[in-house]
């Protein structure tokens, strides 16, 4: 990243009508220093950096020639372009943003777009030579991010990767300093917008709103089912992951099932493990020919909501499906 300081003072002298004598006394340096560092053939000494924001009435990111707007759209587009290989080259995907931390040094999004790709490789491919890097970048973000979010997530991070590391206990310590239902104490653009403003300006928001609910709602009725069935109260389990199945079909599904069905893309993949789930609730409760239909329910939707792409690669698509057949014991109904 380059740093036009030199311009910076030379065009910030200029507005205020000051010449290099002048500037240089008011420095102690000669004028020949000042010379030198609006050709940058050398620079000011860093000490010399607030005296002269000082001087000119301007914040050191102005001085140091720093536009945090074309800062911030050029650490997106980096990020965007990382996530061309987010899945399919990891190498790839690191290289770029590790490259972008040369440039901008601990910056909160860039550190948190490394560590979800490294968490998201762990966990869905078991790459654990990944993990200590993992956990470094989570450490430091924990430890010096200014964007609460970008701590709150890299919590969240190093809780899963600690699980996997069958650490619960270092989990659950690092869970509890999470804030307790964040977002709805913030009064953020999105709620406020959809309360305040009014016609278009509310509309759009509201509708970006509801969607974010339909995912929490369905999420809140999943998660309370898998604590149901992991304390044994599969009748429960059954009625949350029902209703977690309900918000789907009633909120998130626009037509037969189908690759372009679904409110985003995947939906689907909940969808079917959805039926997975209440599959694995009826074999407990010895109900068979519901837990047949289900299972036979969720292939139907793994196979249909993936379209040609499942009749290429079926192998891609089944992973979760696998997964998930096997952690609601659907082997002891059917092996797979």
């Amino acid at each position: 990243m380059t740093i036009c300081i030199g311009a910076k003072i030379k065009e910030l002298r200029k507005r205020d009508n000051m010449t290099q004598e002048q500037l240089a006394e008011r420095l102690n340096v000669t004028p020949q220093t000042i010379s030198r560092w609006e050709t940058e053939t050398a620079y000011p000494d860093i000490t010399a950096i607030p005296i002269l924001a000082n001087i000119f009435d301007v914040s050191i990111d102005t001085l140091m020639g720093y536009d945090k707007t074309k800062t911030a759209q050029k650490i997106n587009d980096i990020i965007a372009s990382s996530k061309k290989y987010f899945w399919s080259n990891i190498k790839k995907c690191e290289a770029i943003l590790l490259e972008a931390l040369n440039d901008y040094p601990n910056n909160d999004l860039i550190l948190r777009e490394l560590l979800s790709l490294y968490e998201c490789h762990i966990r869905t491919y078991g790459r654990t030579e990944y993990t200590d890097k993992a956990i470094s970048v989570a450490h430091k973000i924990i430890a010096e991010a200014i964007d609460i979010f970008c701590v709150c997530s890299a919590k969240a991070d190093l809780a899963s990767l600690y699980l996997m590391q069958n650490r619960y206990s270092d989990a659950k310590q690092i869970i509890d300093t999470l804030p307790y239902m964040y977002p709805y104490l913030l009064n953020d653009k999105m709620r406020v917008s959809s309360y305040s403003l009014k016609g278009e300006d509310r509309l759009k928001e509201a509708r970006d709103w509801k969607i974010i609910e339909y995912q929490e709602l369905f999420l809140a009725c999943i998660m309370e089912g898998e604590g149901y069935f992991e304390t044994g109260d599969y009748e429960n389990a059954l009625k949350s992951f029902i209703e977690g199945k309900d918000v789907i079909e009633r909120f998130m599904l626009c037509d037969k099932i189908c690759p372009e069905a679904y409110l985003f893309n995947g939906v689907q993949t909940n969808h079917m493990c959805c039926y997975l789930q209440i599959a694995g609730c009826y074999l407990k409760l010895n109900d068979i020919d519901k837990c047949k239909q289900s299972i036979e329910k969720a292939y139907e939707i793994v196979s249909l909501a993936n379209g040609e792409d499942f009749v290429k690669q079926p192998e891609l698509f089944l992973n979760q499906y696998n997964k998930t057949y096997k952690e609601y014991g659907l082997e002891k109904y059917k092996p797979l």
